[in-house]
């Protein structure tokens, strides 16, 4: 099991099943966008409250982890997307 250091989301890379998992983080929550707009992390606009901005947009984290592969073969098949803030695994 392993554990995104960006999002804080927990997984196995490989499923039950046999395949493999590429964890890619989901963009901020409305109540992490709330703390984040609280923090002056983000701005939004004028006269937009977090509700109205969270249901037009998609805010992704600023760490986002991509464990997608950057190509299916030649240059890039062995290497993710994003590495963000790094995963750990967990103790079993």
């Amino acid at each position: 099991m392993l554990k995104c250091q960006s999002c804080g989301a927990t997984y196995e890379p490989i499923q039950r099943d046999g395949s493999q998992y590429f964890h890619a983080c989901a963009p901020l929550s409305r109540s992490e966008l709330k703390a984040a707009v609280a923090a002056g992390k983000i701005k939004l606009p004028k006269g937009e409250t977090v509700d109205d901005a969270h249901a037009r947009r998609t805010y992704e984290r600023p760490n986002k982890r991509d464990e997608n592969l950057k190509a299916t073969r030649g240059k890039g098949a062995t290497e993710i997307k994003a590495e963000g803030a790094g995963a750990v695994e967990l103790e079993p």
